[in-house]
């Protein structure tokens, strides 16, 4: 369940989710990126994380923030799961937390590292809410709090994450140094600040997603090959490449499965 933030923190918070299922069961699920960091809060069991080579799984924390991810992850369920997500601006990192946004990319850090106690209590109110909705009416009170404290980024980021998601990924970082004024090496230091990852790996991560969006309402598979084109992939391995690269699964195999949870999370059998 996908929900909108207070008109007063969208400048931060992109959406909030809801991320459920009532199954006492062990499930496999599939993360991959969808341009953002986030911050998570487990209401139930918390999920068991592989590592890059499948060796070792950990507990995730109760509530943890994580920054842009460029590689998909395995995630396991081993109980009910209750999550809240909010899902962040994409560079919201640096002004909310004073977290250079490269340093999570691929990383997560628990909450009460940053917060301490504050975030002991959060965790404690946001576990005792009645609903979903209380739950993230007090998310929403703490970064209300949180924003009155913010530093303030560089505007040319914001244009240009903007820009790039008016143009649903289809533009090249020539263009956008066309209409911002900075120069190529200043865009890309600033987008690994405040971003996390370069301008032309943010621009490829908003045209997958559009993809991802645009897939899921097709109603039929023989529709891939004009959709891919309509959506700015004109060689279709080269999309099925980039799509097992970073979703471990092909199109096809994403379009059967009918039960994500989110777009970019999803249960692999």
């Amino acid at each position: 369940m996908q929900i909108a933030p207070n008109p007063l923190l969208s400048s931060i918070v992109k959406h909030y989710l809801i991320i459920a299922h009532d199954k006492a069961a062990s499930i496999n699920y599939r993360l991959f990126s969808d341009g953002n960091p986030g911050i998570v809060f487990h209401l139930k069991e918390p999920l068991l994380q592989h590592d890059p080579n499948h060796t070792v799984a950990t507990i995730q924390p109760r509530s943890f923030v994580y920054g842009q991810i460029t590689h998909y992850n395995d995630i396991i369920s081993t109980g009910k799961l209750y999550m809240l997500v909010i899902v962040l601006q994409p560079n919201a990192l640096l002004p909310l937390l004073g977290i250079v946004a490269h340093e999570l990319t691929n990383s997560i850090i628990q909450l009460k590292d940053l917060f301490g106690q504050e975030a002991c209590d959060l965790e404690e109110q946001i576990a005792r809410a009645a609903n979903p909705s209380a739950a993230i009416a007090v998310a929403g009170q703490f970064l209300l709090k949180k924003t009155s404290a913010m530093t303030n980024s560089d505007g040319f980021v914001g244009d240009a994450v903007n820009s790039i998601y008016k143009h649903k990924g289809l533009i090249k970082v020539q263009q956008l140094l066309n209409i911002l004024p900075v120069t190529e090496r200043q865009l890309e230091r600033k987008f690994s600040e405040q971003v996390g990852i370069s301008p032309k790996k943010f621009i490829d991560s908003v045209k997958f997603q559009n993809y991802l969006k645009q897939l899921q309402k097709i109603p039929s598979t023989k529709d891939i090959a004009m959709l891919s084109y309509a959506c700015g992939y004109y060689d279709q391995a080269h999309l099925n490449n980039y799509f097992r690269k970073h979703t471990g699964v092909t199109p096809l195999q994403y379009k059967a499965n009918h039960r994500l949870l989110a777009i970019n999370f999803m249960p692999i059998v």
